[in-house]
C-alpha cells in the first residue's frame, strides 16, 4: 500500500454531505421530522415516502455512468446529513428548507489515485420547501466570496471558485471549481454542478483525475438534469 494511501482511504470514508468531507450532522427545520430523517408530510404535502422514493429513482446508475458504487458511502437519504456545508463543518441555515434528499457516490477502478487516472463522481437531489431552491443557489454562488478556502475536523481543506460553464451544460446550472487536499498531501481537483427544476435541486460532484473531470462533467450535468426535471414533475403530481 502506498505510504499515503491508508490516510486518504480513512478520510474518504469519512467524507460525506454535499461537499464530500463530514459536516455535522445537520438539524432539519421547518417541518415536522421523521427518526430517520424524513419530513412528515402536511395537507399540502406529497407523501414524503413517495418523493422520497422519486428522488432515488432520480440519481444516476452504475450502467450509465460506468462505474461501481462506493459501498463505503452510507448516508444515501434523510435530512440527518447536511447538504450545503461548504465553508466547515456544520450546515447553512438553508439546509433547514430542505424536505427530503438522497445522495450516491461512485468511483472508477484507479480511484483514489487521481494521478493515474482515478475519479470519483457523486450525485445528490434534495427536495426543498418554495423558495428552497432559489435560496440554495443563491448561497451556492456565495461560497467563492463567503469561504474561498475551508478546513475540516477530518484534516482535508478544500478551496472553491467560480467558474463558468459552457452552454452545452443544462440551462440554469451553476457551478463551482473546488480542489481537494487530503491529510498526506493528496489532491484531488473536481467540479460541482447544482442543477435546478422547480422545488427539485440535483448536484454533481466529481472530482479526481483532472482530464476526466472536464471530460464527463457536461455530459453528466445534462443526463442528471433530464433526471432532476422529471423529478421535479413527478412529485407535483404527488400532490394532494
Amino acid at each position: 500500500m502506498r505510504p499515503w494511501l491508508a490516510v486518504l482511504v480513512t478520510a474518504w470514508l469519512a467524507l460525506t454531505g454535499c461537499t464530500g468531507d463530514e459536516p455535522a450532522d445537520g438539524q432539519p427545520g421547518g417541518a415536522s421530522s421523521n427518526p430517520d430523517g424524513g419530513v412528515l408530510p402536511t395537507s399540502t404535502a406529497p407523501p414524503i415516502e413517495h418523493v422520497q422514493q422519486v428522488l432515488d429513482d432520480a440519481r444516476l446508475t452504475e450502467q450509465q455512468l460506468g462505474m461501481a458504487a462506493d459501498e463505503s458511502y452510507r448516508r444515501e437519504s434523510g435530512l440527518q446529513t447536511p447538504t450545503f456545508a461548504y465553508c466547515g463543518d456544520h450546515a447553512d441555515p438553508v439546509d433547514q428548507l430542505r424536505l427530503a434528499r438522497t445522495q450516491r457516490w461512485w468511483k472508477n477502478d484507479a480511484w483514489p489515485w487521481p494521478d493515474e487516472g482515478g475519479y470519483t463522481v457523486g450525485v445528490e437531489i434534495v427536495y426543498y420547501e418554495p423558495g428552497g431552491v432559489e435560496q440554495t443557489m443563491e448561497a451556492f454562488g456565495q461560497v467563492p466570496e463567503r469561504c474561498p478556502e475551508a478546513h475540516y475536523a477530518s484534516g482535508t481543506t478544500a478551496t472553491f471558485a467560480a467558474t463558468q460553464l459552457p452552454a452545452s451544460f443544462p440551462a440554469g446550472a451553476v457551478a463551482l471549481e473546488d480542489e481537494w487536499t487530503y491529510p498526506e498531501g493528496a489532491k484531488a481537483p473536481g467540479l460541482i454542478v447544482a442543477i435546478p427544476a422547480g422545488d427539485v435541486l440535483g448536484f454533481l460532484y466529481i472530482r479526481g483525475h483532472e482530464a476526466t473531470v472536464h471530460q464527463r462533467a457536461d455530459e453528466l450535468a445534462r443526463r442528471l438534469a433530464g433526471n432532476v426535471a422529471e423529478a421535479d414533475a413527478l412529485i407535483k403530481e404527488l400532490r394532494p
